[in-house]
């Protein structure tokens, strides 16, 4: 028994110093490159901007647009005081809001690499659609649209968007990809009769919202949303390029316009490890 124990413990202390070996080797073999060949754009010195957010953008920029990829290590904070002609507290300042933000990784005395990336959705007062909120963010959205059809539907969805027992919707099937990674399956149902020639749409370059204010006129003033941790059904998991069992976000919503009308009630499944939410609220005197 005490030879098993000490096996186990040396072979978990191997594998730690293989891991650790692995990254300093890699870093020791990595020619040494100036920044300036792999990070687009410069800090301006006259805009009014701090320049540790000048940096922090230029790094961002890299890691939106692919370029830099999950697992690739940045320059060292020293080329990057060099390269841009900042103090390493500017460096550090740029560093530290990328990690805290989740799209660096620090290793302690191997580097700084970037993260598997997570794609973040800002929920707030102002109301936003998946597409609107990922766009702002640099990202380019590609969609696959599943099934369109004209369906009956069910006695819950029929409740939330005050429908009669004879109306039927719109539904709209669709995989999001974020990086040309699955992120996003969204099943939406909209009421058939307000939305005459939406099966006309291309929603493969077209989001739902747009379309509802630009060819409807109908502006989604309030949502309904509600989120919950899952474990991934066979036909989510298939469509996620997951294993069943997989953590997603199940995500319920409905959608209201301007005249507090129910115009879409939608589910969807979104990717656990891909995903991460910032809730913004604003306070009334009394609430504060």
């Amino acid at each position: 028994m005490t030879s098993i124990l000490v096996y186990n413990r040396l072979q978990v202390s191997y594998s730690c110093h293989v891991r650790r070996y692995t990254h300093s080797l890699k870093a020791q073999l990595m020619p040494p490159q100036h920044p300036s060949k792999h990070l687009e754009g410069q800090i301006d010195k006259s805009s009014p901007l701090p320049y540790h957010y000048q940096l922090r953008e230029i790094i961002r920029s890299e890691i939106v647009s692919n370029r830099w990829k999950g697992g690739d290590q940045l320059p060292s904070e020293n080329q990057l005081c060099e390269a841009y002609s900042v103090s390493r507290t500017t460096v550090r300042e740029a560093l530290d809001a990328l990690v805290s933000e989740g799209l660096l990784t620090r290793e302690k005395g191997v580097g700084t690499f970037v993260a598997d990336p997570k794609f973040m959705e800002t929920w707030s007062g102002s109301t936003i659609g998946f597409s609107d909120s990922i766009t702002k963010q640099g990202y380019l959205i590609e969609t696959k649209v599943l099934e369109m059809a004209s369906a009956v539907p069910s006695h819950h969805v029929r409740d939330e968007l005050r429908l009669h027992s004879d109306d039927k919707v719109i539904l709209l099937r669709r995989l999001r990809f974020i990086m040309q990674q699955p992120i996003l399956v969204v099943h939406s149902y909209i009421p058939e009769k307000l939305f005459p020639n939406l099966y006309d749409i291309d929603f493969t370059r077209r989001s739902l919202y747009q379309t509802f204010r630009t060819d409807y006129g109908v502006h989604v003033s309030r949502v309904k949303r509600s989120i919950e941790a899952l474990a991934a059904e066979e036909g989510v998991a298939e469509l996620l390029q997951v294993n069943s069992g997989f953590p997603v976000m199940f995500i319920e919503n409905t959608a209201y316009s301007q005249h507090n009308t129910p115009v879409e009630y939608y589910v969807a499944w979104r990717r656990g490890d891909k995903s991460r939410f910032q809730f913004e609220y604003s306070l009334t005197p009394e609430n504060s």
